[in-house]
């Protein structure tokens, strides 16, 4: 009877592995819209509207973060990915401009690998894998966001920061807390949007808190499942596709945003 009972325990488990793994390899990708963010400092009033959000909030990963809430926001347009981040913070600290990675600052980490392998590795490449880590503030408080590519245990794109990623980006406070958006060119990924387009790629996200004491409290990270070391490992990484937008139909026109959204006149 114990044997029978164990065979059977036995076949429920890889039963439901079998249902586990059906699942994630069904995992629907996050549809970034056709869109655009003016690149102010401050959330475009339909930011949400015209964007795919991200909760960030869910996984504390190290030290802690009090009532944490941390949105990433992403869309598209011909020449650019369009990266905003929204977080509570009750102070904004950013002192630390030295580190690879920020890390003694208030920072929002997104990730990018354009090439359709990125679940089939647990380390960053530095080939398609971007680390492009932004802190909303310098370290003498003012509103110029910093922004450095990190290469973590890969080689990484050639120690790329400020304005050889983007010149176009800036930052500012929300009501409890700070706000980054940034357009990243197609042409840093050495690639156009319609080299993407139909093909699915891999983004992920961390955010890390650095209070008035000038060291990293605590992070959280996208919920994800994965293997390896969170901060470097694309297995976490989500799927992601470029939403179509506006072609014209017969007798109508239809503007669609991703597979999300439809709107018909």
């Amino acid at each position: 009877m114990k044997r029978a009972s164990l065979m059977s325990s036995v076949l429920s488990i890889m039963v439901l592995c079998v249902y586990a793994t059906f699942d994630l390899a069904a995992e629907e990708p996050y549809i970034v819209p056709w869109a655009k963010i003016e690149i102010d400092g401050k959330p475009d009033a339909d930011l949400e509207g015209k964007t795919v959000k991200f909760d960030i909030s869910l996984i504390c990963i190290a030290g802690s973060i009090q009532d944490p809430a941390y949105y990433a926001y992403l869309c598209y347009d011909a020449e650019n990915i369009y990266f905003a981040c929204k977080v509570t913070d009750d102070s904004v600290n950013c002192p630390d401009d030295v580190t690879r990675d920020f890390k003694d600052s208030d920072y929002m980490r997104f990730y990018i690998c354009v090439g359709e392998d990125f679940k089939d590795r647990q380390t960053l490449n530095g080939t398609t894998d971007w680390a492009i880590i932004f802190a909303p503030q310098n370290p003498d408080g003012e509103w110029k966001p910093m922004v450095r590519e990190c290469p973590y245990n890969g080689p990484g794109q050639g120690a790329l920061e400020d304005d050889d990623i983007t010149p176009n980006r800036a930052s500012g406070p929300v009501e409890e807390g700070w706000y980054v958006e940034a357009a990243i060119p197609f042409s840093l990924f050495e690639i156009t949007h319609e080299d993407l387009a139909g093909k699915t790629f891999g983004v992920y996200f961390i955010g890390g808190d650095t209070d008035e004491s000038g060291v990293r409290g605590g992070e959280v990270r996208l919920p994800a499942d994965g293997a390896g070391s969170y901060w470097e490992s694309p297995a976490f990484w989500q799927k992601a596709q470029l939403g179509v937008f506006a072609v014209e139909l017969t007798g109508k026109k239809t503007t669609k945003w991703g597979s999300i959204k439809h709107k018909t006149d």
